[in-house]
C-alpha cells in the first residue's frame, strides 16, 4: 500500500467516521471531471482526423499531377485539338493546387502539435487523479477490514442511518469512477500514439519527399523536351510521395 493511502487511513478516515456527513465528499476532491471536460474540448474539431482528411485530399489531387500524363505521346487528334496543351495546363493547375493543399496540411499539423502538448499535460493530471482515487479506495477498504465495527449502529439502538454501508457504497462508486478514468487514460494514450505517428510520417514527407517532388515537377514544367530519364525521376518522386502520404493515414485504421 502506498504511503498516501496510509496517510489517508491514519488521518482522514477517523475524521470521516467521527463526522459521518463527510462520507459523501470522501475521495471526491479531485479534478477528474474537469480533466474529462478538457479532453472533450481538446478533441472537438479532431485535428488528427482533419490532418488525415487533408492528406487524403492531397493523395487524390496527386493523381492529377502524375508525370506520366505529360509523358504520354499524344495522338494526331490530340495534337490537332490542342489536347496536349490542355494536359500541360491541367498539370500546372494540379501542381499549384497541391502546393496550396500542402501548406494547409502544415497548418493543421501545427494544430496537432499543439494538441499533443495539451494532451501530455492532461495525461499527467489524469494519472495523478488515478493515483489519488486508488489511494482513497485502498485506504477505505483497509480501514473497514481493520475496524469491523466502524460505522455500525449500536445494537438495539433506533438508528435509521448505517454509515458503514454508506461508506461501502461510496467506495464502490469511487471504484467505478477509477475504471472510467483508466479507460480515459488508455484512450488518451491511443490518441497521442496516433498523432505522434502521423506527425512523424508527415514531417518526414514534408522535409524530404515534398522538396524532391517539387524539384522534379518544376523541371518537367520548364523543360522544352520530355527527356525519358527526367520523366522517370519525376514519376519516382511522385509515387514515393503518394506512398508516404497514404502511409501517414494508416495509423488511424489500426
Amino acid at each position: 500500500m502506498s504511503s498516501s493511502a496510509q496517510e489517508i487511513k491514519a488521518g482522514e478516515l477517523p475524521k470521516v467516521f467521527s463526522d459521518t456527513s463527510l462520507i459523501s465528499s470522501y475521495g471526491s476532491a479531485g479534478a477528474g471531471n474537469k480533466a474529462l471536460t478538457a479532453y472533450s474540448d481538446l478533441m472537438e474539431g479532431s485535428p488528427v482526423t482533419k490532418l488525415a482528411e487533408k492528406i487524403g485530399e492531397i493523395v487524390t489531387k496527386l493523381a492529377d499531377a502524375d508525370p506520366q500524363r505529360l509523358a504520354k505521346k499524344p495522338t494526331w487528334v490530340e495534337r490537332f485539338t490542342g489536347k496536349t496543351v490542355e494536359t500541360h495546363v491541367r498539370y500546372q493547375v494540379a501542381r499549384k493546387q497541391l502546393d496550396e493543399l500542402l501548406v494547409q496540411a502544415e497548418g493543421i499539423a501545427q494544430r496537432v502539435r499543439d494538441t499533443l502538448t495539451a494532451l501530455e499535460a492532461l495525461l499527467a493530471n489524469h494519472r495523478e487523479e488515478v493515483e489519488r482515487l486508488t489511494a482513497h479506495i485502498q485506504a477505505g477498504r483497509d480501514y473497514l477490514n481493520e475496524n469491523p465495527d466502524a460505522g455500525k449502529p449500536a445494537q438495539g439502538s433506533l438508528e435509521f442511518d448505517n454509515p458503514r454501508e454508506r461508506f461501502a457504497r461510496k467506495l464502490a462508486n469511487l471504484a467505478t469512477l477509477l475504471a472510467s478514468h483508466e479507460m480515459s487514460v488508455t484512450q488518451m494514450k491511443l490518441t497521442r500514439a496516433q498523432a505522434v505517428d502521423m506527425l512523424d510520417r508527415f514531417n518526414e514527407t514534408g522535409s524530404v519527399l515534398v522538396p524532391v517532388w517539387r524539384q522534379h515537377t518544376l523541371a518537367l514544367l520548364t523543360s522544352k523536351s520530355m527527356n525519358p530519364a527526367m520523366v522517370a525521376e519525376a514519376t519516382k518522386a511522385h509515387q514515393a510521395l503518394m506512398r508516404s502520404l497514404a502511409q501517414s493515414m494508416d495509423g488511424l485504421d489500426k
